[in-house]
């Protein structure tokens, strides 16, 4: 009866980590350019500026929602370049993305009530940064 346990609950464990993670996926443009806040980005520059980084400008370039199946890679288009999402395979009390723009690699702990932010490198007098959302 105990292996049986076990065992169903190692089944659940595995459905759990190939169910499909959703991620809203934000590129934006920070820079020092004439003061503009694009609508919903307030928090992420109040957050910027409490950490010491300080841009005027902050432009959402993109947004999807992408749907991220533990070790499959989804790509999203940044302006020159291309960043790669991949979902990490295993337990974990919250997911974990791999996060790779070339030549910067990381990853990161998804939430669905805070947002991780990743630098995707230089673009037009300022920086490209990646805001990963888990969703529900």
């Amino acid at each position: 009866m105990i292996a049986l346990a076990s065992v169903a609950s190692l089944g659940v464990a595995a459905v759990l980590a190939a169910a499909p993670v959703k991620v809203d996926v934000q590129v934006v443009h920070a820079s020092n350019g004439a003061p503009h806040v694009d609508p919903g980005l307030e928090k992420m520059r109040q957050g910027f500026e409490k950490n010491g980084l300080r841009f005027t400008t902050y432009r959402r370039v993109s947004q999807e929602t992408l749907s991220l199946t533990a070790g499959k890679p989804a790509e999203v288009a940044l302006p020159g370049k291309t960043a790669t999402l991949t979902l990490q395979p295993g337990e974990h009390a919250r997911p974990h993305v791999a996060v790779s723009v070339p030549p910067l690699h990381s990853t990161v702990e998804l939430s669905n009530d805070a947002s991780a932010f990743f630098q995707a490198g230089p673009h037009d007098n300022g920086q490209l940064v990646l805001v990963l959302t888990g969703k529900k």
